[in-house]
């Protein structure tokens, strides 16, 4: 639904809240006046900016994901939730409960009765204002440029082609696994001679939990490929071997034609991944692409808009989040570009299936 839709369904003591916060002055007892007034006031350009200016770090983290997925109602539970993930600190007692209210306060969400119980939900033509308005306060604070640079990669659809490199490898080599069920360092080094992407392997040192199964015992790169083939039931570890399964060997003979479709389903499964790390990964990943879109931005402007939006994890800092979690995962699954503007800076900006993805996904023309 649409503002003027919702404010006719809204419940009224909240609808005379707000009439009172934002200094209305109308027949509080005509409800045709008071939404009226409401609607004329809450899509006002300067007044959505103004409350936007207002909002704290915590009201920002909270807001955010509302407004880029595509459900339409929440709990008061799930919203309880979301708000309690908003903190980066330990919250005092009460402090998810005040945010919440101060969000309903501002007209951001709207309480509506149905015979079953109270929902909440945040008007369509709202949420496409407001997000423009978190979309253009992070395209400020980041740094675009305007020249293409000199080198970039794209790595659209690179990411599934692995994914058969892998299905194939296993499928044409014997592949030992340790104790623990991971490939041998000799054996990834020889898979790795396969892939579009060659990465390091990891040397032990680093802590590594969080992102993935398979995550402590590979590159970020080759983990998310790995546990994807998995996931899918197209990889099976038994005790003295890592083999392809009957699913496996079909996926085998799968076309290229099939890449996006695959590339689709990598990025899905990334989101899911990276969902305990990162809560709000599946509205940061639209940010990111929305900021991206058109510019080249450089990565540590990025980092610097981007860093009160996100939240540490153990080890990971706002910073590595940022460019290790997003920014590069993001590159090595086609949705970003990475170039490199001299002297050595490094840039993104969204792919054409990027670009693509996100139209999809928020469903826009």
């Amino acid at each position: 639904m649409n503002l003027a839709d919702t404010l006719v369904y809204a419940d009224i003591g909240q609808l005379h809240q707000l009439a009172s916060a934002c200094g209305i002055t109308c027949n509080i007892h005509s409800k045709h006046e008071l939404v009226q007034g409401l609607h004329n006031r809450l899509t006002s350009s300067g007044f959505c900016q103004g409350l936007h200016d207002q909002l704290t770090w915590e009201e920002k983290r909270f807001l955010l994901p509302l407004l880029f997925e595509k459900r339409k109602e929440y709990s008061r539970e799930a919203l309880l939730s979301r708000a309690r993930k908003a903190f980066k600190e330990e919250i005092r007692h009460g402090e998810h409960e005040k945010l919440l209210d101060r969000v309903l306060d501002g007209g951001w969400l709207f309480r509506i009765r149905k015979s079953y119980a109270f929902v909440y939900t945040m008007p369509d033509d709202l949420r496409r204002k407001w997000r423009e308005i978190f979309v253009k306060e992070v395209c400020e604070a980041a740094y675009g440029n305007y020249t293409r640079p000199n080198a970039y990669r794209d790595d659209t659809y690179a990411m599934a082609h692995d994914v058969q490199q892998l299905i194939k490898y296993v499928q044409t080599n014997h592949v030992p696994l340790s104790k623990e069920g991971v490939m041998y360092r000799k054996q990834q080094q020889k898979l790795m001679e396969f892939m579009a992407v060659r990465e390091e392997l990891i040397d032990g040192k680093e802590w590594r939990f969080g992102y993935g199964r398979r995550f402590r015992d590979y590159p970020d790169r080759l983990a998310l490929i790995y546990d994807f083939a998995y996931h899918q039931q197209w990889l099976q570890e038994r005790e003295e071997a890592l083999m392809l399964t009957e699913a496996g060997a079909k996926q085998a003979l799968t076309l290229e034609q099939e890449q996006e479709k695959s590339a689709e389903r990598l990025m899905a499964y990334w989101l899911l991944s990276y969902k305990k790390a990162i809560p709000a990964i599946e509205s940061l990943w639209m940010l990111l692409a929305c900021v991206c879109d058109e510019d080249w931005r450089e990565e540590a402007s990025l980092i610097r808009a981007l860093r009160n939006w996100v939240r540490p994890f153990y080890y990971d800092i706002e910073e590595e989040v940022i460019r290790r979690r997003l920014l590069s995962m993001m590159v090595h699954l086609g949705v970003l570009r990475r170039g490199i503007h001299m002297p050595d800076v490094p840039v993104y900006s969204l792919t054409k299936w990027g670009k693509s993805l996100l139209n999809k996904t928020q469903n826009r023309k």
